[in-house]
């Protein structure tokens, strides 16, 4: 193939295939030949073009949780000596420059050395080489761009899980501080609270619980078969009352609130955790948050923590154990579309496609869609 294609972003819920030359490589540039891309629920605003980022007039390639083969590479670095053509990879989705105060400090997320923010599935094509979104038949990587080395033998699909996995190990044990014997609260039954299961009974906690809405029933139940302790629907149980109850009224050590746009969760979760446990705030609100227990939060002495996104080392770590198979992630793929159908895919994410229960779903390069 001597060109790429991808399907690019030209307004609201608008997309249209174009055609890229591929990139002629530099030292330490690689080529990846995507093979899949998980759909991240910032995939939807983005789709809509409601973003932080989206301009009118904007043309972008959308997707950024990037699994794929080393296709070409330029001569080798040596951030580049663990991986040769025909290796399967994972794109970290942010290119950080290294050098800037956020980089040095392990801030990937505030990198603020360069103009454009190297966010796959955000940066307009009119950067070169144009290629950087993972709804195409190519990603671009440059010199400092990071790549995570799979094992040939670990299924592509399953390895788009390897983006929320890291979410749970950032959030839960760099951030929350899991430590075994922990009991944790997991708020939010979405595609990254399930994943968060994961390296939460890795890190060695002693119970793990999940909270979810009526709707997320396959989900809750999926939780269990993971290996959760407890779960609770919030819309038929008071979860505050439902916590004390299976903590032994103790609390929960650590709560991961991932709830979006909700904000009486967090609230709930001042009553929910112990004593100087720590509440993690990861799920985006869009909206400010009214009558905060702030008494009841300063006379537990709470710790809480806000955080976006995930840095290299728990990308890593995910990845490795993606490439364990030491959890059944393939349970929590529910739906596989080409990208020829992405609008599609999105609905069926967000609940909007009658009859479909989504959990994780993958977009691959290829026309037409399978479930």
């Amino acid at each position: 193939m001597t060109k790429a294609i991808g399907l690019v972003q030209t307004g609201v819920r608008q997309c249209e295939f174009e055609e890229f030359p591929l990139p002629v490589l530099g030292e330490g540039e690689v080529l990846v030949r995507v093979e899949a891309n998980g759909i991240c629920a910032s995939d939807v605003p983005s789709y809509n073009a409601t973003d932080f980022y989206w301009k009118d007039g904007t043309r972008r390639i959308l997707g950024h949780e990037i699994v794929g083969i080393v296709e070409d590479m330029g001569p080798k670095t040596r951030n580049r000596d663990h991986i040769s053509p025909g290796d399967r990879v994972c794109v970290y989705g942010f290119v950080v420059c290294g050098t800037c105060p956020a980089c040095l400090r392990g801030d990937s997320q505030g990198c603020s050395g360069f103009r454009i923010p190297l966010h796959y599935g955000v940066v307009p094509t009119s950067v070169a080489p144009g290629l950087w979104g993972g709804y195409a038949t190519h990603c671009y990587v440059p010199a400092n761009g990071v790549l995570y080395k799979m094992p040939s033998d670990v299924n592509a699909l399953d390895a788009t899980l390897w983006n929320p996995l890291s979410g749970g190990y950032e959030w839960g044990i760099n951030q929350g501080g899991i430590k075994p014997g922990d009991k944790v609260l997991i708020m939010g039954a979405g595609q990254r609270g399930l994943a968060a299961i994961f390296p939460t009974l890795h890190a060695g906690a002693d119970f793990v619980a999940l909270t979810g809405l009526s709707k997320d029933d396959y989900k809750l139940a999926l939780a269990l078969e993971f290996g959760a302790n407890a779960v609770c629907d919030v819309e038929k149980n008071d979860p505050v009352e439902w916590a004390h109850e299976v903590t032994g009224g103790t609390g929960f050590d650590v709560i991961l609130d991932m709830t979006p746009h909700a904000v009486q969760p967090l609230v709930d979760a001042v009553e929910m955790v112990k004593r100087m446990g720590t509440i993690v705030v990861i799920g985006l609100k869009m909206r400010p948050l009214n009558d905060f227990p702030i008494d009841r939060f300063l006379f537990k002495r709470i710790r809480m923590q806000g955080w976006v996104g995930q840095n290299n080392d728990a990308m890593q770590f995910a990845a490795d154990l993606v490439a364990s198979k030491k959890y059944p992630l393939h349970k929590m793929r529910t739906h596989v579309f080409g990208f020829d159908q992405l609008g599609l895919a999105i609905d069926t994410l967000t609940g909007d496609v009658p009859g479909e229960k989504a959990i994780n779903v993958v977009v691959t390069p290829t026309m037409s869609a399978s479930a």
